[in-house]
């Protein structure tokens, strides 16, 4: 198993030097020497953004906040970094069994890192209790990409992601309390950044299980979810 922060605080990236991983007392932090093209769902600077610094923030289980985006960029500005280059998530599972996985291919190399709790597992396409108000996300995948990518190949980048999310899941046979396999939970959050570094010559057009780049972020994010999943309660 990939969990480096069981052990230690640092961890550099061996297929890309350029990418550090830090944990601190209340958030996780990875950030890159560039900017890079991002797409997520991240409470703050979510969309279609460019960032060099990403927060995967700790809150307790019980978090409630009236404003929580304004929380955490308040929270980034006193950690010290540049909220305008900086996509932030929150979550209640624990930062020290995060799941790192990373591999050198075909014209990229990837690092993803996932957090997971289950507490509040639910199966999508189920009718259930629903709120209109953001709670702290509880399975959060960040998908470091050094490549090129099309817009649309990042978006099938996240569906290849999300599928590999649902099968460690299945795999790990995590049920709700009506019983049945979950997809992911009520707050889940996903980022995706890539590089588009010019001194790779291919542009990836697509990035679905048939593709190399496709079928590696679904294998990493797999092993990333599963491990994170099944040490949750580990001290």
């Amino acid at each position: 198993m990939a969990q480096p922060f069981r052990s230690m605080t640092c961890f550099d990236s061996q297929v890309w030097p350029d990418l550090k991983l830090r944990l601190r007392e209340d958030h996780l932090v990875i950030q890159s020497t560039e900017l890079m093209q991002t797409v997520s769902s991240a409470l703050w600077r979510g969309g279609m953004q460019h960032a060099r610094t990403y927060i995967n923030g700790s809150v307790p289980l019980d978090y409630q906040c009236s404003d929580p985006a304004l929380q955490l960029a308040n929270q980034i500005a006193h950690w010290g970094y540049d909220s305008d280059e900086t996509v932030g998530l929150l979550t209640a599972a624990r930062l020290t069994h995060a799941g790192v996985h990373e591999e050198e291919g075909d014209q990229f190399r990837l690092l993803v890192c996932a957090t997971a709790g289950t507490g509040n597992g639910a199966r999508a396409g189920r009718r259930r209790k629903a709120f209109s108000a953001y709670q702290a996300g509880t399975i959060n995948v960040m998908i470091m990409l050094d490549a090129r990518l099309t817009p649309a190949a990042m978006i099938n980048a996240v569906m290849t992601a999300t599928e590999a999310k649902c099968a460690a899941l299945q795999d790990a046979d995590i049920r709700d309390p009506n019983g049945e396999v979950i997809t992911g939970t009520t707050s889940d959050a996903i980022v995706l950044a890539a590089s588009q570094a010019a001194h790779f010559a291919g542009v990836h057009q697509f990035a679905g299980t048939a593709t190399t780049i496709g079928q590696t972020i679904g294998r990493l994010t797999y092993e990333a979810v599963l491990e994170a999943v099944r040490t949750q309660r580990e001290v």
